[in-house]
């Protein structure tokens, strides 16, 4: 019985054992399957978090390369734009310089014209003047005798340009205005020389101008031949010979 029983507890010990060894094994098996699959997934996370952080990396030299590009496109439009508006400036500087200098030289153009203008009215004005001045100091008698010669010198041959006095349709006479009345054959001597010069045969407006000083002025229409001794002066007096 004792051999029994203590046959019994080996073989059960024996299972035991058995057991314990095939647990062991079936444990081991599982654990290293475990460990194994661990190791594999722990891997492939390595290999993602790797690829992650390869395309962060990536991810964050591009922005860097984005952002570097965007600041140096930036400068370059502000260069651009600063200099468009320097050459705006610049332009708007020159132009308005150019425009102060044009009406600067308009003004000192104008200057000078209203000056040579008063300069030319303040000469013809002294020049009527002193025609006027010396139709008044000479005495009568001896402007009159004065007219006498120059009517006598200018009817000979002063006369000559008569022909380019031409009468137009409308024209009704020929005016003369004389420093002293024409006597008759002075009148007759003009009209001779009138029609020989002219070709024509026209009344004579007469009409006496004292101004005059000596000699007379011939008009036909708009156009005149001023045989005055009052012009011969102010023609001498302008530096006309």
């Amino acid at each position: 019985m004792l051999i029994l029983m203590l046959s019994m507890v080996i073989l059960v010990a024996v299972v035991f054992i058995g057991l314990v060894v095939f647990m062991q094994k079936v444990f081991s098996k599982e654990v290293t399957t475990a460990t194994s699959h661990l190791d594999k997934l722990t891997e492939e996370y390595a290999k993602k978090e790797e690829a992650i952080k390869k395309q962060y990396e990536d991810a964050k030299r591009q922005s860097q390369e984005i952002i570097a590009n965007a600041q140096k496109d930036g400068q370059q439009q502000k260069d651009a734009i600063v200099k468009e508006t320097q050459d705006a400036k610049n332009k708007i500087i020159a132009e308005a310089h150019h425009a102060a200098e044009e009406v600067i030289k308009q003004a000192d153009n104008a200057r000078l014209a209203l000056l040579a203008e008063v300069d030319d009215r303040i000469s013809e004005r002294a020049v009527q003047k002193a025609a006027e001045l010396l139709g008044v100091v000479l005495p009568e008698n001896l402007r009159s005798e004065i007219h006498e010669g120059w009517m006598k010198n200018l009817i000979a041959s002063s006369l000559e340009d008569l022909d380019r006095l031409k009468l137009q349709d409308g024209d009704a006479a020929i005016k003369v205005t004389s420093a002293f009345a024409l006597t008759d054959g002075q009148r007759a001597a003009l009209k001779a020389k009138i029609k020989e010069k002219m070709g024509v045969e026209t009344p004579v407006a007469e009409e006496v101008d004292p101004q005059l000083i000596a000699g007379l002025l011939i008009t036909v229409g708009s156009a005149c031949l001023d045989g005055s001794l009052r012009f011969k002066i102010q023609e001498v007096a302008r530096g006309k010979r």
